[in-house]
């Protein structure tokens, strides 16, 4: 009986505290600019986000009003920051679906409460897609720890895909999914003991030996084809520099690269001399959304490149692709071309409704994750004219991205806030190819997280739900023996 009343006084405690936050009443306003980190000022947002929480930089106590249609929310800061409860921001989210809703914050000033100038979000009726997948792994070449994570979009949860600590922390290459299908995914293993290219579909894991004597080696830079039975990989043997008197210090490239398709029903890999030239290095290849093209980077031969480093500069090309015949074009299409434009492209990425492509350019070679001059720019695949998306750009590297299924959001990544540790960003794209300002993945204590964490977000994937794979049974998996791919001569 005692052990009943004291959980009853407990429930009666926590409700009274949970209802117990003071509303405050504005005497008057600053007419100042309130600091935030992150800046979440006057930006769009998806009406299913996670809490957009985020902490006033300045010394005081602070209150936040969230107001919009229907009834307002408070919240009190603690130690600046604004921890605004979940099941509050969906109430007032729903409630203002297609609407906007105002933050105000306030300052403690002796009895009176200060406001600062108000600040608005637009809550946008189209949904993100509800997960974020991406590595985490330490900048420039420390790699020891990486792995491959999911974060739910709705919520602040983030669950590990696979981490290398299971694999004697071998180095883990890039992550696909086939239409933001969490379903089914691909990503290769450089290992020791579980070397290969790991399948999954449907939670089941299967080793595949990707490297065929015909092919310069195993599978690298995927993109999957919209019908889900074939992905266009890359192969390359890829190098890494040290320029010391480049603002850039470090360089990966190619010394050799290919483009290859993987037909998955037939377990075969096939080409053409198209797309694998002696004389050319191709590679970041893509596929339109209707599936009938195939795009991808290609730059000549430079002869000692580890000294010519700036003269390679990528061309983006387009042939036919057949999806019934399993057949490539043999006519090549120049979309870009380095030789006349003078700059590099890579990443080239097409809005699922196929209206627009957003690639990268930067002065040269194609690791633009890491160049300081790196830019997201539109391409018209009708006139390639080039646009660069001012809003979206900054100083600093902006490169790897990916669409929403509705074509409405991308994610791209940037290095604006410290110059080091690369961030996932969000923008809005408007039915009328508008790109409007950028926002920081949320986070439950956003500076907290972002000052401490010593890792960089890469290749930032949406997919539309959670992966559901046990990383153990990866492991286990990717030290058996696997299945040989062949190729199709």
């Amino acid at each position: 009986m005692k052990t009943l009343l004291k959980l009853i006084l407990v429930a009666l405690t926590l409700q009274f505290v949970a209802c117990s936050t003071p509303e405050i009443t504005i005497s008057r306003s600053t007419g100042e600019q309130v600091e935030i980190f992150p800046d979440y000022k006057d930006i769009i947002i998806p009406c299913n986000i996670a809490p957009m929480n985020f902490t006033v930089t300045g010394e005081g106590n602070y209150h936040l009003i969230i107001s919009g249609s229907g009834e307002q929310l408070q919240v009190r800061a603690e130690n600046g920051l604004f921890d605004i409860p979940i099941k509050e921001w969906r109430r007032v989210m729903d409630a203002n679906v297609g609407g906007k809703l105002e933050f105000t914050v306030a300052r403690e000033e002796g009895s009176e409460w200060l406001s600062y100038e108000p600040f608005t979000m637009e809550v946008s009726p189209d949904p993100i897609d509800s997960h974020l997948a991406y590595r985490l792994l330490p900048p420039a070449e420390q790699w020891l720890k990486i792995g491959i994570f999911q974060r739910n979009l709705e919520t602040f949860e983030q669950k590990a895909i696979f981490e290398n600590k299971l694999t004697d922390y071998n180095c883990i290459n890039c992550h696909s999914f086939p239409n933001r299908n969490p379903d089914k995914m691909i990503f290769h293993l450089r290992a020791k003991d579980a070397n290969g290219t790991a399948y999954i579909e449907n939670g089941e894991v299967t080793k595949l030996n990707t490297k065929t004597p015909e092919t310069i080696s195993s599978l690298v830079y995927p993109y999957w084809h919209p019908s889900e039975r074939y992905i266009v990989v890359s192969t390359n043997i890829i190098y890494q520099s040290y320029y010391y008197h480049s603002e850039d210090r470090m360089e990966v490239y190619d010394e050799k690269s290919d483009v290859v398709v993987y037909d998955v029903e037939k377990g075969e890999i096939f080409t053409n001399d198209k797309l694998s030239s002696p004389d050319a290095m191709e590679t970041l290849p893509t596929f339109s959304p209707d599936g009938k093209s195939l795009y991808f980077c290609t730059a000549d031969n430079v002869e000692q490149l580890a000294h010519n480093i700036d003269k390679l500069k990528y061309s983006l090309c387009r042939v036919d692709f057949d999806a019934e015949t399993g057949t490539i074009g043999e006519k090549v299409d120049t979309v870009f071309n380095a030789k006349t434009d003078g700059r590099s492209i890579s990443f080239p990425r097409i809005s699922p409704d196929g209206k627009r492509m957003v690639v990268v350019l930067v002065r040269y070679g194609n690791w633009s994750i890491n160049h300081k001059d790196s830019d997201l720019y539109t391409l018209d695949l009708e006139t390639g004219e080039l646009q660069p998306i001012d809003v979206l750009n900054t100083e600093e590297v902006e490169s790897y991205h990916s669409w929403s299924t509705n074509s409405r959001w991308m994610v791209f990544s940037s290095r604006r806030d410290d110059r080091l540790y690369t961030r996932p960003y969000f923008t809005y794209v408007s039915e009328d190819g508008t790109f409007h300002k950028p926002f920081l993945l949320p986070q439950r204590d956003p500076l907290t997280h972002y000052r401490d964490i010593l890792y960089a977000y890469n290749i930032p994937e949406l997919i539309s739900g959670e992966v559901q794979v046990n990383p153990h049974e990866i492991a286990t998996v990717m030290a058996g023996e696997g299945e040989n791919l062949q190729f199709r001569k």
